[in-house]
Protein backbone atom coordinates (compact mmCIF):
# COMPACT_ATOMS: atom_id res chain seq x y z
CA UNK A 1 0.00 0.00 0.00
CA UNK A 2 2.87 2.39 0.83
CA UNK A 3 4.38 1.77 -2.60
CA UNK A 4 1.06 2.62 -4.27
CA UNK A 5 0.83 5.80 -2.21
CA UNK A 6 4.36 6.79 -3.21
CA UNK A 7 3.59 6.20 -6.89
CA UNK A 8 0.40 8.27 -6.54
CA UNK A 9 2.29 11.12 -4.91
CA UNK A 10 4.96 10.95 -7.60
CA UNK A 11 2.34 11.13 -10.36
CA UNK A 12 0.51 14.01 -8.70
CA UNK A 13 3.65 15.92 -7.75
CA UNK A 14 4.02 17.90 -11.03
CA UNK A 15 0.35 18.94 -10.90
CA UNK A 16 0.62 19.85 -7.22
CA UNK A 17 3.71 21.94 -7.90
CA UNK A 18 2.01 23.77 -10.77
CA UNK A 19 -1.04 24.39 -8.59
CA UNK A 20 1.06 25.83 -5.75
CA UNK A 21 3.04 27.98 -8.21
CA UNK A 22 -0.15 29.28 -9.83
CA UNK A 23 -1.77 30.09 -6.48
CA UNK A 24 1.33 31.96 -5.30
CA UNK A 25 1.54 33.84 -8.62
CA UNK A 26 -2.14 34.80 -8.40
CA UNK A 27 -1.58 36.14 -4.87
CA UNK A 28 1.45 38.18 -5.93
CA UNK A 29 0.10 39.37 -9.31
CA UNK A 30 -3.69 38.92 -9.32
CA UNK A 31 -4.48 41.30 -12.17
CA UNK A 32 -1.81 40.00 -14.55
CA UNK A 33 -2.71 36.41 -13.71
CA UNK A 34 -6.37 37.08 -14.43
CA UNK A 35 -5.64 38.79 -17.75
CA UNK A 36 -3.32 36.08 -19.08
CA UNK A 37 -5.48 33.23 -17.82
CA UNK A 38 -8.68 34.69 -19.25
CA UNK A 39 -7.15 35.64 -22.58
CA UNK A 40 -5.42 32.33 -23.26
CA UNK A 41 -8.44 30.37 -22.08
CA UNK A 42 -10.77 32.29 -24.37
CA UNK A 43 -8.47 31.76 -27.35
CA UNK A 44 -8.17 28.02 -26.67
CA UNK A 45 -11.91 27.59 -26.12
CA UNK A 46 -12.84 29.32 -29.39
CA UNK A 47 -10.30 27.29 -31.39
CA UNK A 48 -11.59 24.08 -29.78
CA UNK A 49 -15.18 25.06 -30.56
CA UNK A 50 -14.40 25.83 -34.20
CA UNK A 51 -12.21 22.84 -35.02
CA UNK A 52 -13.57 20.08 -32.77
CA UNK A 53 -17.21 20.88 -32.01
CA UNK A 54 -18.18 22.59 -35.28
CA UNK A 55 -15.66 20.70 -37.43
CA UNK A 56 -14.65 23.75 -39.46
CA UNK A 57 -11.96 23.12 -42.08
CA UNK A 58 -10.79 26.72 -41.96
CA UNK A 59 -10.58 28.78 -38.76
CA UNK A 60 -12.64 31.94 -38.73
CA UNK A 61 -9.81 34.25 -37.61
CA UNK A 62 -12.06 37.29 -37.45
CA UNK A 63 -14.32 35.53 -34.97
CA UNK A 64 -11.24 34.33 -33.08
CA UNK A 65 -9.90 37.90 -32.84
CA UNK A 66 -13.20 38.97 -31.29
CA UNK A 67 -12.94 36.34 -28.56
CA UNK A 68 -9.23 37.02 -27.88
CA UNK A 69 -9.82 40.77 -27.53
CA UNK A 70 -12.80 40.17 -25.30
CA UNK A 71 -10.91 37.61 -23.21
CA UNK A 72 -7.80 39.68 -22.51
CA UNK A 73 -9.40 43.11 -22.11
CA UNK A 74 -12.84 42.53 -20.62
CA UNK A 75 -12.79 39.12 -18.94
CA UNK A 76 -9.28 39.44 -17.56
CA UNK A 77 -9.01 43.18 -16.89
CA UNK A 78 -12.44 44.67 -16.30
CA UNK A 79 -13.91 41.68 -14.47
CA UNK A 80 -10.97 41.66 -12.05
CA UNK A 81 -11.79 45.26 -11.12
CA UNK A 82 -15.51 44.51 -10.94
CA UNK A 83 -15.37 41.30 -8.86
CA UNK A 84 -12.44 42.07 -6.56
CA UNK A 85 -12.75 45.83 -6.14
CA UNK A 86 -16.30 47.08 -6.73
CA UNK A 87 -18.27 44.05 -5.54
CA UNK A 88 -16.12 44.01 -2.40
CA UNK A 89 -16.81 47.71 -1.79
CA UNK A 90 -20.53 47.53 -2.51
CA UNK A 91 -21.13 44.45 -0.38
CA UNK A 92 -18.54 45.21 2.33
CA UNK A 93 -21.00 46.02 5.17
CA UNK A 94 -23.10 42.93 4.40
CA UNK A 95 -20.01 40.72 4.22
CA UNK A 96 -18.81 42.07 7.57
CA UNK A 97 -22.11 41.08 9.18
CA UNK A 98 -23.05 37.86 7.36
CA UNK A 99 -19.82 36.63 5.77
CA UNK A 100 -19.11 35.68 2.17
CA UNK A 101 -21.87 33.05 2.09
CA UNK A 102 -24.39 35.69 3.10
CA UNK A 103 -23.38 38.11 0.34
CA UNK A 104 -22.95 35.47 -2.39
CA UNK A 105 -26.62 35.62 -3.56
CA UNK A 106 -26.45 39.45 -3.75
CA UNK A 107 -23.25 39.35 -5.80
CA UNK A 108 -24.73 36.71 -8.10
CA UNK A 109 -27.79 38.92 -8.65
CA UNK A 110 -25.58 41.93 -9.47
CA UNK A 111 -23.46 39.80 -11.78
CA UNK A 112 -26.19 37.90 -13.61
CA UNK A 113 -29.11 40.34 -13.65
CA UNK A 114 -27.22 43.61 -14.16
CA UNK A 115 -23.59 43.10 -15.18
CA UNK A 116 -24.03 40.46 -17.87
CA UNK A 117 -27.20 41.64 -19.65
CA UNK A 118 -26.29 45.35 -19.61
CA UNK A 119 -22.46 45.39 -19.71
CA UNK A 120 -20.96 42.01 -20.65
CA UNK A 121 -23.03 41.31 -23.77
CA UNK A 122 -23.13 44.92 -25.07
CA UNK A 123 -19.33 45.05 -24.77
CA UNK A 124 -18.97 41.71 -26.54
CA UNK A 125 -21.14 42.85 -29.47
CA UNK A 126 -19.37 46.23 -29.63
CA UNK A 127 -15.97 44.51 -29.84
CA UNK A 128 -17.32 42.13 -32.47
CA UNK A 129 -18.59 45.07 -34.54
CA UNK A 130 -15.27 46.91 -34.21
CA UNK A 131 -13.12 43.92 -35.15
CA UNK A 132 -15.47 43.07 -38.05
CA UNK A 133 -15.39 46.64 -39.35
CA UNK A 134 -19.13 47.04 -38.77
CA UNK A 135 -20.94 50.16 -37.48
CA UNK A 136 -22.24 50.38 -33.93
CA UNK A 137 -25.76 49.81 -35.25
CA UNK A 138 -24.64 46.25 -36.10
CA UNK A 139 -23.83 45.66 -32.42
CA UNK A 140 -27.18 47.12 -31.35
CA UNK A 141 -29.07 44.88 -33.75
CA UNK A 142 -27.12 41.79 -32.64
CA UNK A 143 -27.87 42.61 -29.02
CA UNK A 144 -31.60 43.07 -29.64
CA UNK A 145 -31.98 39.87 -31.66
CA UNK A 146 -29.77 37.55 -29.58
CA UNK A 147 -29.80 38.77 -25.98
CA UNK A 148 -32.70 36.72 -24.65
CA UNK A 149 -31.40 33.36 -25.92
CA UNK A 150 -27.90 34.27 -24.73
CA UNK A 151 -29.05 35.29 -21.24
CA UNK A 152 -31.19 32.16 -20.77
CA UNK A 153 -28.18 29.99 -21.59
CA UNK A 154 -25.94 32.15 -19.39
CA UNK A 155 -28.14 31.78 -16.31
CA UNK A 156 -28.39 28.00 -16.65
CA UNK A 157 -24.60 27.78 -16.48
CA UNK A 158 -23.42 30.65 -14.33
CA UNK A 159 -25.92 31.16 -11.51
CA UNK A 160 -24.84 28.01 -9.60
CA UNK A 161 -21.16 28.44 -10.51
CA UNK A 162 -21.05 32.05 -9.32
CA UNK A 163 -22.72 31.12 -6.04
CA UNK A 164 -19.75 28.82 -5.43
CA UNK A 165 -17.32 31.49 -6.59
CA UNK A 166 -18.51 34.30 -4.32
CA UNK A 167 -19.17 32.05 -1.33
CA UNK A 168 -16.03 29.90 -1.22
CA UNK A 169 -13.28 31.01 -3.65
CA UNK A 170 -10.54 33.34 -2.29
CA UNK A 171 -10.52 36.81 -3.85
CA UNK A 172 -7.21 36.39 -5.67
CA UNK A 173 -8.51 33.21 -7.33
CA UNK A 174 -11.94 34.47 -8.43
CA UNK A 175 -10.98 35.60 -11.93
CA UNK A 176 -8.84 32.47 -12.53
CA UNK A 177 -11.78 30.37 -11.24
CA UNK A 178 -14.14 32.11 -13.65
CA UNK A 179 -11.59 31.67 -16.46
CA UNK A 180 -11.19 27.98 -15.70
CA UNK A 181 -14.83 26.99 -15.48
CA UNK A 182 -15.79 29.33 -18.32
CA UNK A 183 -13.80 27.30 -20.83
CA UNK A 184 -17.00 25.38 -21.43
CA UNK A 185 -19.11 28.56 -21.42
CA UNK A 186 -16.84 30.19 -24.02
CA UNK A 187 -17.27 27.17 -26.28
CA UNK A 188 -21.05 27.45 -25.85
CA UNK A 189 -20.94 31.18 -26.63
CA UNK A 190 -18.65 30.60 -29.60
CA UNK A 191 -20.90 27.94 -31.10
CA UNK A 192 -23.97 30.11 -30.47
CA UNK A 193 -22.33 33.04 -32.26
CA UNK A 194 -21.45 30.79 -35.17
CA UNK A 195 -25.06 29.64 -35.44
CA UNK A 196 -26.40 33.19 -35.10
CA UNK A 197 -24.05 34.42 -37.84
CA UNK A 198 -24.89 31.50 -40.15
CA UNK A 199 -28.62 32.09 -39.63
CA UNK A 200 -28.20 35.81 -40.40
CA UNK A 201 -26.15 35.06 -43.52
CA UNK A 202 -28.81 32.61 -44.70
CA UNK A 203 -31.57 35.13 -44.03
CA UNK A 204 -29.66 37.87 -45.85
CA UNK A 205 -29.09 35.54 -48.83
CA UNK A 206 -32.78 34.66 -48.95
CA UNK A 207 -33.73 38.35 -48.75
CA UNK A 208 -31.28 39.23 -51.52
CA UNK A 209 -32.64 36.40 -53.68
CA UNK A 210 -36.21 37.58 -53.08
CA UNK A 211 -35.28 41.17 -53.92
CA UNK A 212 -33.59 39.99 -57.12
CA UNK A 213 -36.66 37.98 -58.05
CA UNK A 214 -38.93 40.93 -57.33
CA UNK A 215 -36.70 43.22 -59.40
CA UNK A 216 -36.72 40.71 -62.27
CA UNK A 217 -40.52 40.53 -62.09
CA UNK A 218 -40.76 44.31 -62.24
CA UNK A 219 -38.42 44.46 -65.24
CA UNK A 220 -40.43 41.78 -67.02
CA UNK A 221 -43.65 43.63 -66.21
CA UNK A 222 -42.25 46.87 -67.62
CA UNK A 223 -41.04 45.09 -70.76
CA UNK A 224 -44.40 43.40 -71.22
CA UNK A 225 -46.23 46.70 -70.77
CA UNK A 226 -43.88 48.30 -73.25
CA UNK A 227 -44.45 45.56 -75.79
CA UNK A 228 -48.24 45.90 -75.33
CA UNK A 229 -48.08 49.66 -75.92
CA UNK A 230 -45.88 49.17 -78.98
CA UNK A 231 -48.26 46.58 -80.43
CA UNK A 232 -51.22 48.87 -79.84
CA UNK A 233 -49.48 51.75 -81.54
CA UNK A 234 -48.59 49.56 -84.50
CA UNK A 235 -52.25 48.56 -84.94
CA UNK A 236 -53.36 52.19 -84.86
CA UNK A 237 -50.91 53.02 -87.59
Amino acid sequence: MSNIAQVGRALLSPFTSVGIWYNNTAKAHPLATGIWTSGLKTSAADLFAQKVIEGKKEIDWNRHAVFCTFGFVYLGGFQYWLYNVKFTQWCGPITAKFGHKGTAPIKVFLDQAIHHPFMYFPTFYAIKAKVSGQPLSYAVQKYKSEIWESVKTLWSVWVPLQLINFAFVPRHMRVPYVAGVSFGWTMILSVMQGKFDDAKAKKDAELASKMSADAADKVNSILQNGNTVTAAQSKEQ
